[in-house]
C-alpha cells in the first residue's frame, strides 16, 4: 500500500495534475509562469538600509528557478499608497515594533482585520480565520502562557502559509557627531532630542532619508514622520529612555476596571499646548475620538487612519470621566496587556483641538503639540525645522533649535556625518560604512538589536500568489545568507518568522527554509506552472 501511495504522488508531481494543492493545477496543462513585478521604495529603514540591493538579490534568486523578475523602484510616499491599496504582487518592507509584544508583529502585519485596501498593514491581505481567531484571543487573554501558546501556533501555520518571506532581524544603529549628546538607540522610538544636552543653545541637524509624509499623528503611519512628530507631541505614557517600561508623561495616573474594559486616567495639571491653549481631558478625548468616530469633524475623510484599528480598535469610546482632567477609554473587549504601551508611542500623541479647528486638514503641515520642540517651518524635500519649547513641563530642551534634513543615499549621509556637512545625526546606516564611522575618533556609533523584522510580501489577492504553493516556493528559492552578505554586509540575522527574538513570543522552534531550488521547481511544476 505504501509504494503504491508514494508512486501516485510522484505521478501526480510529474503530471501537475492537481494533486495535493490549494488552488490550481487541475488540469494537467503546464502553463508558463507569469512575469513578476517586484516593488520597493526608495528610502532606507532600519530592517532594511538598501532595498536596492535585497531586491537586487531577490530577483536573482527568483529567476533562477524560472520567473521574470522586473524590478519597480518607487518615491516613498507613493509605494506606501501602493502597497496598504494592493495595488503591488510582490513587495519589500518591514516593521519596527510599536510596542513591544508579538501582536505588534502578528495582529498588525497578519491578521485579516488589517487587510483593508486602502489602509492595509498587512499588504499581503493574508485573511485567514484560523489565525484571526487565535490572535483575537491572545489579544484579550491576561495570561501570559495562553499568549505564548496562541502565537507559536499562529507562527507555525503562518509560516506554512508563506503569505510573506522574513528575511531579516536587524540592529538599530545610530551614529552622531562628539559634542552633541548624550543620545542612544532607544528600543521603541527615534533617538529622544530632549535629553541631548549638549551643546547648550546649540543646533542639531538629523539627516534623514525622505522627507515626512504628514505630521498630524493620528493619520499617518511612516517612520520619516515618526521621527518629528515624537518631538513636537506628548502622548499620556512615554517610555522611559533606553527601556520598554511604560512611565506617566501627559496621564500622571491611572485605574482599570476588573474585567479590563474600562481605563481612567487623570490628566497632568498645567500644560499648555504651543498655541497656549491647556492640555485637558476635553483635547485627549478629541485626539481618539478623532480616529475612531469616521463622522467627528476632525476624522478628515480623505485620511487612511490605519493604525487606530490595529491598536485601538476595541476601543468603543472615549469620554470625559467626573471630572475635566479625567478621560475613561471603554472597551468592548478586555483590553490587552500592551495596552499602555500601545499609548507611548506616536499616533497616540495628543494635539491640540483649537490648532484642528482652526487650520482643519492644514494641520498635517502646521502640527501644534505640547511636546518639547515646536514646529517653526517646512520646506518639502528639504527641511523641517523645530525650536524648542520654553513652556515645557517636562525641563526646557538644551537645544534651542532642530532641523531635518535630507540625503536619500545611506552613504551619502555617513559622508556627510564625517564632513560634517549639515549633518549631526543620522539613523538607518549603510552597513558597509559602519566600521569606518566607527573607526573616526570625531563620531559615536551606538548599536542595539533591533525590535523589527524586513520581510518579502506576495500579495494573495493576486495570482500567482493566490496559490500557497508558488508562495512557498518562492521561499525556498531564497538564500537568506547571501542576502545578508551582500546586502547587509553581515550587520543582521536571518528571520524564521515575522516576530523577532528580542520580543516575548518569538518562537524558537520554526526550522527555517533552506535554499533548495529543486524543492522550488517542484512546488511550481505542482501548481502547473512549467519550469525547466
Amino acid at each position: 500500500m505504501r509504494r503504491t501511495i508514494v508512486l501516485f504522488s510522484v505521478l501526480c508531481l510529474l503530471a501537475t495534475a492537481g494533486c495535493g494543492g490549494d488552488d490550481g493545477g487541475g488540469s494537467g496543462e503546464l502553463k508558463p509562469l507569469p512575469p513578476i513585478l517586484l516593488s520597493y521604495g526608495n528610502n532606507s529603514r532600519p530592517y532594511m538600509p538598501s532595498p536596492g540591493s535585497v531586491a537586487q538579490q531577490v530577483k536573482l534568486m527568483l529567476e533562477s528557478i524560472g520567473f521574470e523578475v522586473q524590478l519597480e523602484k518607487q518615491e516613498w510616499a507613493s509605494y506606501l499608497n501602493q502597497v496598504k491599496n494592493g495595488k503591488h504582487q510582490m513587495a519589500l518592507l518591514g516593521w519596527s515594533a510599536d510596542y513591544p509584544d508579538a501582536d505588534n508583529f502578528l495582529y498588525v502585519l497578519l491578521d485579516k482585520d488589517n487587510a483593508r485596501v486602502g489602509s492595509a498593514n498587512n499588504i499581503s491581505f493574508y485573511r485567514d480565520e484560523q489565525v484571526h481567531a487565535w490572535l483575537k484571543a491572545a489579544r484579550v487573554s491576561h495570561d501570559p502562557a495562553e499568549r505564548v501558546a496562541l502565537y507559536r501556533k499562529a507562527q507555525e501555520k503562518v509560516f506554512d502559509d508563506c503569505p510573506m518571506v522574513p528575511l531579516v532581524y536587524t540592529e538599530k544603529v545610530i551614529a552622531y557627531r562628539k559634542g552633541y549628546g548624550p543620545l542612544s538607540v532607544e528600543l521603541l522610538t527615534h533617538p529622544i532630542l530632549r535629553l541631548v544636552t549638549e551643546p547648550k543653545d546649540g543646533t542639531l541637524v538629523f539627516l534623514r532619508g525622505q522627507d515626512s509624509v504628514r505630521l498630524d499623528p493620528g493619520d499617518v503611519s511612516d517612520g520619516e514622520s515618526s521621527k518629528v512628530i515624537e518631538q513636537v507631541f506628548d502622548q499620556l505614557t512615554r517610555f522611559k529612555p533606553g527601556t520598554d517600561v511604560v512611565e506617566p508623561a501627559l496621564a500622571t495616573s491611572w485605574t482599570s476596571s476588573e474585567d479590563h474594559k474600562t481605563w481612567t486616567f487623570q490628566i497632568r495639571e498645567g500644560v499648555t499646548f504651543h498655541d497656549g491653549s491647556p492640555v485637558d481631558g476635553d483635547a485627549v478625548v478629541n485626539a481618539f475620538e478623532r480616529q475612531r468616530d469616521p463622522q467627528h469633524p476632525h476624522h478628515f475623510d480623505d485620511g487612511a487612519w490605519e493604525f487606530w484599528q490595529g491598536l485601538f480598535g476595541p476601543v468603543e469610546k472615549v469620554e470625559i470621566g467626573s471630572h475635566p482632567m479625567e478621560v475613561v477609554f471603554r472597551f468592548s473587549e478586555p483590553a490587552g496587556l500592551f495596552f499602555l504601551q500601545q499609548l507611548a508611542q506616536f499616533s497616540a500623541s495628543i494635539p491640540s483641538k483649537v490648532a484642528l479647528e482652526k487650520y482643519g486638514k492644514e494641520f498635517r503641515v502646521r502640527p501644534v503639540g505640547s511636546g518639547p520642540f515646536r514646529f517653526v517651518s517646512w520646506e518639502d524635500d528639504t527641511a523641517i525645522t523645530l525650536a524648542r519649547n520654553p513652556d515645557y513641563w517636562d525641563g526646557v530642551p538644551a537645544l534651542k533649535q532642530v532641523i531635518f534634513r535630507i540625503a536619500t543615499n545611506p552613504t551619502v549621509r555617513s559622508q556627510r556625518l564625517r564632513d560634517q556637512q549639515q549633518a549631526d545625526l543620522i539613523d538607518n546606516i549603510d552597513p558597509e560604512t559602519v566600521p569606518q564611522l566607527e573607526g573616526d575618533d570625531s563620531i559615536e556609533v551606538q548599536r542595539k538589536p533591533g525590535l523589527n523584522v524586513g520581510y518579502l510580501a506576495m500579495n494573495t489577492m493576486q495570482p500567482p500568489f493566490d496559490d500557497k504553493r508558488v508562495r512557498q516556493a518562492v521561499a525556498w528559492a531564497l538564500n537568506k545568507a547571501r542576502i545578508i552578505k551582500l546586502a547587509y554586509r553581515g550587520l543582521a540575522q536571518a528571520a524564521t518568522t515575522p516576530v523577532p527574538p528580542t520580543v516575548e513570543g518569538h518562537h524558537e522552534g520554526i526550522e527555517d527554509r533552506v535554499r533548495d531550488a529543486a524543492k522550488a521547481k517542484a512546488l511550481l511544476r505542482e501548481a502547473g506552472y512549467a519550469v525547466k
